[in-house]
Formats: C-alpha cells, sequence, structure tokens
C-alpha cells in the first residue's frame, strides 16, 4: 500500500468518478482502475461499486475512507513542518471576501506577503453562495462572511470563527442630514432610493425592511464596489452594509437602523471542515487576527 493509492482512493471517492478522478489526478483511467484495484487485492476488499452511474463506496470502503483520509492528512502535516524546518514557506492562497471590512484583510495579505514573499495570494471578492460553493468544491482555501440571525452556516459542511461583531446600517452621504440622524428608521429607507451590492443576506436585510410599496426604491443590485460608493458619497442612493464596510471610506457614514440596532451580526472566516487546515492558511489566520486585533484598538 502506497500514499498514491491512498490519494487515488480518496479522489474517486470524493468524484464518485474514475473519469474524473483521473483527470484531477493526471492519470490515464487503465492506470488509475489498476492502482484501486491493487489496493482491493492487497486489503482483500472492494473499496467500490461500478456502475454506469458512477463509482460508488461500499459498506467497507465507507469505514476505511475517513481513516485513509486521515493518514493523508497525517503525512501532509509532516511534510509541511519538515519542509518549514528547511526552507521559506511558500505555495499558493486562494483566499474569496464579501464586500465589506477589507481594511484589516488587505492589511493582513500585505503583511502575510511581506513575511513570506514566497507565497502567492489569490484574492476575489464574491458574494456568500458563491464564496460557500468554492468551497464545496475546493476551489479556494478560506472565506470570508458575514454572518447573522437570517444568515446561518451550515455547521455540518463549514466551521465559522467571528473575528469582527458589529452591526448592519445605512451608508449615507458624510454631508447628508441623515448622517446627522443618531439612527434611521424603515421610514426613512422608504424615502430614497436606494443601491444593494448583490448578496443573498442583504436582499433579506431589505426585504425586512421595506414593504411591497416601497421595494421600488430598491434601484438597483450590483457587484460593483465602486459604483455603490460613487451612489452614495455623491448623494444620489444610501445603501446598506455592516458598520466596519464604511469606516474607511470617504464620503460616507454608516448610521444605524433603528429596527436592527440590537441585532449583532458576525464578521470572520470559513472554512470546509473536512478539508485541512494547511500550515500555511492557518499562518495567514493569525496574520489576519492580528491586524483585526489592532483595528479594534483604533
Amino acid at each position: 500500500m502506497t500514499f498514491d493509492q491512498l490519494k487515488h482512493f480518496s479522489t474517486v471517492a470524493k468524484t464518485q468518478s474514475f473519469t474524473v478522478a483521473a483527470h484531477e489526478l493526471f492519470l490515464s483511467i487503465s492506470a488509475l482502475s489498476q492502482s484501486i484495484s491493487s489496493l482491493e487485492t492487497e486489503l482483500g476488499l472492494t473499496l467500490f461499486k461500478r456502475s454506469r452511474s458512477g463509482a460508488h463506496l461500499t459498506a467497507e470502503g465507507a469505514l476505511l475512507i475517513e481513516k485513509a483520509e486521515e493518514i493523508m492528512k497525517m503525512a501532509e502535516e509532516f511534510q509541511t513542518i519538515a519542509q518549514t524546518q528547511t526552507e521559506k514557506l511558500q505555495g499558493h492562497l486562494r483566499i474569496s471576501t464579501i464586500p465589506g471590512p477589507s481594511n484589516a484583510l488587505l492589511a493582513a495579505v500585505f503583511s502575510f506577503k511581506k513575511e513570506h514573499p514566497n507565497v502567492s495570494i489569490e484574492l476575489q471578492e464574491l458574494g456568500p453562495k458563491e464564496i460557500t460553493e468554492k468551497l464545496i468544491n475546493e476551489e479556494i482555501d478560506v472565506g470570508m462572511l458575514v454572518v447573522g440571525p437570517s444568515s446561518e452556516v451550515n455547521e455540518d459542511k463549514f466551521h465559522f470563527e467571528p473575528l469582527l461583531e458589529g452591526y448592519m446600517v445605512a451608508g449615507v452621504q458624510a454631508h447628508s442630514t441623515l448622517a446627522e440622524k443618531p439612527f434611521i428608521s424603515k421610514k426613512d429607507l422608504s424615502r430614497y432610493p436606494i443601491i444593494l451590492y448583490q448578496d443573498a443576506y442583504l436582499s433579506q436585510t431589505i426585504k425586512q425592511l421595506l414593504d411591497h410599496n416601497s421595494e421600488r426604491n430598491l434601484v438597483v443590485k450590483t457587484n460593483h464596489t465602486n459604483a455603490i460608493t460613487q451612489w452614495v458619497s455623491s448623494g444620489n442612493a444610501i445603501t446598506i452594509g455592516l458598520d466596519y464596510s464604511f469606516q474607511h471610506i470617504d464620503g460616507i457614514t454608516g448610521v444605524k437602523i433603528q429596527e436592527l440596532k440590537e441585532e449583532k451580526v458576525h464578521y470572520g472566516w470559513v472554512h470546509l471542515k473536512k478539508k485541512h487546515i494547511n500550515r500555511l492558511t492557518d499562518i495567514f489566520l493569525e496574520t489576519l487576527n492580528q491586524e483585526i486585533n489592532k483595528l479594534l484598538a483604533q
């Protein structure tokens, strides 16, 4: 039995297809099939039921897959520890974030990159649904989300670690009369054009605040944060977002919403439970936590 065979076993179990697994592993289908057959012969067990619908774990295979992944996880940890003893940290880190309190995140990226120049970082801005989908498909290493009363994380699939606690507020022009108010009510919101980031949580929040007749005030949904900033700072519309999102944006002030002033939301990182957090991601999250603490100390 080899680590390659365990990796082949795990990949077929994950994809439920010898064809897809062979593509991911850069092997021919016959080579992958031979590897699995050899492992089954050595174990004296049938690991997969092969059919036109794909490759599905047998009862014996289902019992062994968890242990196989534990072994590979331990091997990866062993290799990572050994690597850090002999050379500088290197690799590729993939992060997806919702629009929002990006200052601490960007500061963490710059600080991490300065400390570990051999690591390449891919940072993209997406909605929560896209982030969780990419985590499930293992297309990213970690995501940054806002979780609140109307937007929970599936605890069976994901681990969520809160970093910031805040409130949903209205983003308004900094020198407007609205900016002088201690709170903005649902009635106030219904009087102004609203531009909203294309996001399921924000859509749910705005539906909670606006009745059917005033939903016409929602003039546009977009995933272009620059457009939202320009519209709001010029006084052409207001928006909704996490209070930290507006702390360092010129021309925009966050004002608490009367009906949501008691509803706390949390900004933090989310990770797929079944996937091991590698050392690269773990070190970056430590850096991010340090930058968050600096932000809170200001």
